[in-house]
């Protein structure tokens, strides 16, 4: 059984007068473990796709399976319960809490789902050991560069151990050498902790890392390409 799995996946958007197919029936099957790069031109149809896989939005027809449940029949209520306990998110725009430190940004998801103070800031140190910034622990996002702000978005999507993490153009914001040092990270994560990553760029250093490319255009898988 895939971790994800999307069956024919139809999405439009209404601009004015005109309906905007942003896609067409989209069919996805992504094992655990896989590093996968959504690749295409704006308007192709990525984020739409990752905000469905993630359910930030809702298909016009057509069904995303999670470890084989078919979450967009929940209710609103329970699909943001799954996706909190199975989702990790990493925005182009960090999206970080800007008056809480680093640790209790990485900790904030644990704080949601329940979990004890004590344990949720173990955990939060663990990651921010992992991403390289333990000692910029107690710095609000203001005190942080960018890429250091895009690690803490990464720690804090991996710290409740999801089944996979979405990212969606998580180097546009970085510079050339501080991209390549985010992506270098999320593949180690990959690699060691087998976490699945499911990104969606047009940056050429992170289409050239993907295990697996996947292209889109006009709204519709048009290619892939497995490597390694």
């Amino acid at each position: 059984m895939a971790l994800i799995e999307t069956r024919e996946l139809h999405k439009h958007y209404q601009l004015g007068e005109i309906s905007v197919a942003a896609l067409n029936g989209v069919e996805l099957a992504i094992e655990s473990g896989e590093f996968v790069v959504l690749a295409g031109r704006s308007g192709s149809g990525k984020t739409t796709l990752l905000n469905l896989v993630g359910a930030l939005d809702m298909p016009d027809r057509g069904e995303v399976f999670i470890r084989g449940e078919n979450f967009h029949s929940l209710s609103k209520d329970a699909r943001a319960s799954f996706r909190l306990r199975h989702i990790g998110f990493v925005f182009q725009a960090y999206n970080l809490i800007r008056v809480l430190s680093a640790r209790e940004n990485v900790a904030y998801v644990l704080e949601l789902q329940g979990v004890a103070k004590s344990e949720r800031m173990t955990l939060a140190d663990r990651w921010l050991a992992e991403v390289g910034l333990l000692e910029l622990g107690d710095r609000r996002p203001d005190q942080l560069s960018g890429g250091q702000q895009q690690r803490v978005a990464v720690a804090r999507a991996l710290a409740s151990s999801p089944a996979i993490v979405l990212a969606d153009e998580p180097t546009a914001n970085l510079d050339s050498h501080t991209g390549m040092a985010l992506i270098e990270l999320m593949q180690h994560l990959n690699r060691e902790h087998g976490t699945t990553f499911l990104i969606a760029s047009h940056d050429p250093n992170v289409l050239a890392a993907a295990g697996r490319l996947v292209r889109m255009e006009d709204g519709a898988i048009v290619e892939e390409e497995r490597r390694g």
